[in-house]
C-alpha cells in the first residue's frame, strides 16, 4: 500500500501553501480506496487540529461539551483539542454532531462531515464522509475602499466522477459554539 503521510516539519520547510499540499495528497488516492482517504483525512486532522492525548484516526465520536470539541476513543477514554480557540461551529445535535467547523490560524475554515453510524452495536471508529477546505478569491469594489470577497469550498474526500476533488460555492450556515448563529456567506465584503 502506498501511502503518503504529512510531516510536520516538510510542509512547514516549503513555500507552497498547505492546501495545496492536502489536496494533492488525497487526490493521489483513486476514488475506490476509501479506507486509504479516511486515513488521509484523519492525518490531516492530526496536523492543523491535534487533539491534546491520542490521534483522530482512533476517535469512536465525537461531541459538543460546553465550548469544546470532545473526542472519544474505543476504551472510554476521551480528549479536547490541542488549542480549543481552532473550534467556532458545528451542524447536528451537541451529543452527535453531523459536521464540526474549525479556524486555523490565519482564519481559513475546515468543516469536518461525519458519515453515518453503521449500527453494529460494537464501538467504531468515526467514518469521515467529508472534508471541505476554504478557499477565497478578493475583488476590489468600484469605489477602492471595499474589498468584496467569494468563498469556495474544496471537498478532499468526496471527489468528481474521476475522484479528484471537488470545488463548490454555498453559504452554510452552523451553530457557533457560544449558542448563536454562524454563518459563512458565499459572497461577502472584506
Amino acid at each position: 500500500m502506498n501511502m503518503l503521510t504529512f510531516d510536520k516539519t516538510d510542509i512547514q520547510k516549503q513555500n507552497k501553501p498547505f492546501i495545496a499540499e492536502a489536496v494533492f495528497a488525497v487526490e493521489t488516492i483513486s476514488a475506490n480506496q476509501q479506507n486509504e482517504k479516511q486515513v488521509k483525512s484523519k492525518q490531516l486532522l492530526d496536523r492543523l487540529f491535534p487533539l491534546e492525548n491520542g490521534s483522530h484516526k482512533d476517535v469512536t465520536a465525537y461531541m459538543i461539551d460546553y465550548r469544546h470539541v470532545v473526542a472519544y476513543f474505543k476504551d472510554g477514554s476521551h480528549s479536547g483539542l490541542k488549542n480549543n480557540k481552532h473550534f467556532v461551529a458545528y451542524t447536528g445535535e451537541k451529543e452527535d454532531p453531523a459536521s464540526i467547523l474549525f479556524r486555523d490560524a490565519s482564519g481559513s475554515h475546515l468543516e469536518v462531515t461525519f458519515g453515518n453510524h453503521k449500527g453494529t452495536g460494537c464501538v467504531e471508529l468515526i467514518e469521515i464522509a467529508d472534508i471541505q477546505l476554504e478557499t477565497c478569491t478578493m475583488f476590489s469594489q468600484l469605489e477602492q475602499t471595499e474589498m468584496a470577497a467569494m468563498r469556495h469550498w474544496i471537498s478532499l474526500v468526496k471527489g468528481d466522477e474521476k475522484g479528484k476533488p471537488k470545488a463548490c460555492s454555498e453559504d452554510k450556515e452552523y451553530t457557533a459554539k457560544s449558542g448563536e448563529d454562524y454563518n459563512l456567506d458565499y459572497c461577502y465584503n472584506v
